[in-house]
């Protein structure tokens, strides 16, 4: 049973109505009389008591909270803090022509301000390179930055050189949203702690930050052993984080594991689907774009870690064998908008995958 708030006209209606009745010879219709602003007036102080009996409503449920601070209230209740924005961090080289110096504590500068600072002091004593590992003077993602960009030198280096970044830094993460922190509320409400159940290693990779899809293999390599897999689609491309990442939830997920489990976190191989598309139509540059982005979404939509354990209906974070659909693919370019007709050539058949991959988009092909 649900009840639907009346909207201010019914309440307008009702008021009038209110009057008529136990106001023989009113009319809250007719204007002008001090009726009809009475009925309005009253109407609406009303209407704000239904607006707020109707926000108290969503508030008291997780999955309805209607703002950030109201979903505090309830991830407080079970201890759930909202996660942090984190620094991103990663290694720079440095050449330089002859003897340098560096300073901990040394800034570099990327050409749109964001700036990275040395944890550590360094020095050539000749010409050469040297590589540094440093961190993201803000938090966020804005410091995520790919290999090979350039940097400029702010303070902390005595000597000329250039430099840029070595490997990418990564691991910047902004303040948790929403729609993430409620999915966590929601999913320990759904799976109350287990001692060590399968549903307990994804809250616990969870509480990392940038984490956002979790796979779990129990018993993969005999009793006692569990293997994680995390992906997190918001910091890399396809989702597949860095050793240092991995490593971050490792240690965490070591903090809080049983005693006794053995618990080893890894990032999926990835296994590159490449697609080719015959027969288009219409075949224009609009749609074939549209074709590819939506073969994206539908590889982050039904794409997920192939594993050995049984499956549980229940459970749809469980890691067991995975067949990536060909029909999957068809239907993706069916969804582009505009498009009346295609033929898929690759992939020829159901993509198979072996435990511990995961499958990506590889090229797209129009012939």
């Amino acid at each position: 049973m649900s009840y639907a708030l009346p909207t201010l006209q019914d309440l307008l209606d009702r008021t009038r109505k209110a009057f008529r009745k136990s106001l023989p010879g009113s009319d809250a219709w007719v204007w002008p009389n001090n009726i009809t602003p009475t009925a309005k007036v009253i109407a609406g102080a009303v209407f704000e008591v239904f607006g707020f009996a109707g926000y108290i409503a969503r508030m008291i449920f997780a999955h309805t909270a209607p703002d950030l601070e109201t979903l505090k209230l309830h991830g407080n209740e079970y201890g759930i803090a909202l996660l942090p924005a984190e620094p991103a961090g990663g290694l720079i080289r440095i050449t330089s022509a002859g003897a340098l110096s560096v300073d901990a504590g040394a800034v570099f500068q990327r050409i749109d301000g964001v700036q990275y600072v040395t944890s550590a002091s360094g020095e050539l004593l000749s010409a050469g390179t040297l590589d540094m590992h440093v961190t993201a003077a803000k938090d966020g993602v804005d410091g995520n930055s790919l290999s090979g960009t350039g940097l400029s030198i702010v303070s902390g280096v005595s000597g000329d050189a250039t430099v840029e970044v070595y490997g990418d830094i990564v691991g910047g993460a902004d303040v948790e949203d929403i729609e993430s922190y409620r999915s966590r509320i929601l999913f320990r409400k759904r799976f109350p702690p287990h001692g060590g159940s399968v549903p307990d290693y994804v809250r616990w990779a969870r509480e990392v930050s940038g984490v956002t899809r979790v796979y779990v293999e129990p018993l993969w390599f005999g009793a006692g052993t569990v293997r994680v897999f995390v992906l997190m689609d918001d910091l890399y491309v396809n989702g597949i984080p860095s050793p240092d990442a991995v490593a971050r939830v490792q240690d965490h997920i070591d903090l809080v594991k049983p005693a006794g489990a053995i618990v080893t976190v890894a990032a999926p191989s990835p296994v590159p689907v490449d697609v080719t598309i015959s027969g288009l139509v219409p075949d224009t540059v609009p749609l074939r774009e549209q074709v590819v982005a939506s073969l994206r979404e539908a590889f982050l939509r039904q794409g997920r870690v192939a594993g050995n354990a049984a499956p549980i209906s229940s459970l749809s974070f469980v890691a067991t064998p995975f067949t990536f659909s060909r029909s999957w693919i068809w239907q993706a370019v069916a969804n582009a908008s505009s498009e009346e007709r295609h033929t898929v050539i690759a992939p020829a058949a159901d993509v198979s995958l072996a435990p511990g991959q995961f499958p990506i988009l590889g090229n797209v092909t129009f012939v």
